[in-house]
């Protein structure tokens, strides 16, 4: 399965985001030679079921709607990457995003993120659990693709899910 902007839209609904005011994208210095995106997509492609194919659509439309209006949060999330990719050195001897799928889940799994805390003010493990780890799996279980896999096809934010209203505009 494919998750789309779509999916993207939903879950910033449900997070009680409305505007992704254009999702121009993420772009800026990690520290590596990849893009934001690339480190994103890779760290989704570990975190999301095997079945599931994490699309930069999807990540950026989510991520870019969190920042739309935050500058602190490009920030973190910039901050984030660089000490992603320098728990991937130190663990696996290169930049995350470059690492197979099996050395970026040893990663996980062998450093302090998601056993550690997930805290936006702690230490740089804690916030790369809080803004990358915690805002992806988020993003893709609030939506209608991951929803359903868990048994939750109406997630909110999506018609007919809780807290859904539509407008009585028309």
């Amino acid at each position: 399965m494919e998750l789309t902007r779509r999916d993207a839209v939903t879950a910033l609904t449900a997070a009680g985001i409305t505007t992704t005011a254009g999702c121009a994208g993420l772009t800026g210095e990690t520290g590596s030679d990849a893009e934001p995106m690339e480190v994103l997509v890779s760290l989704a492609d570990v975190l999301y079921p095997s079945d599931i194919e994490p699309t930069p659509e999807f990540i950026e439309t989510f991520m870019y709607g969190r920042i739309t209006d935050e500058e602190s949060y490009r920030e973190e999330l910039t901050a984030g990457i660089e000490t992603l990719n320098q728990l991937a050195a130190d663990e696996q001897g290169g930049a995350f995003h470059t690492l197979s799928a099996d050395q970026r889940r040893s990663v996980i799994e062998n450093t302090d993120l998601r056993t550690g805390p997930s805290e936006p003010d702690g230490s740089d493990v804690a916030r790369v659990n809080y803004y990358l780890l915690d805002e992806l799996l988020f993003a893709f279980y609030s939506s209608p693709t991951g929803g359903e896999l868990i048994g939750n096809t109406n997630p909110r934010g999506f018609p007919g899910g809780f807290g859904y209203s539509p407008s009585l505009e028309q």
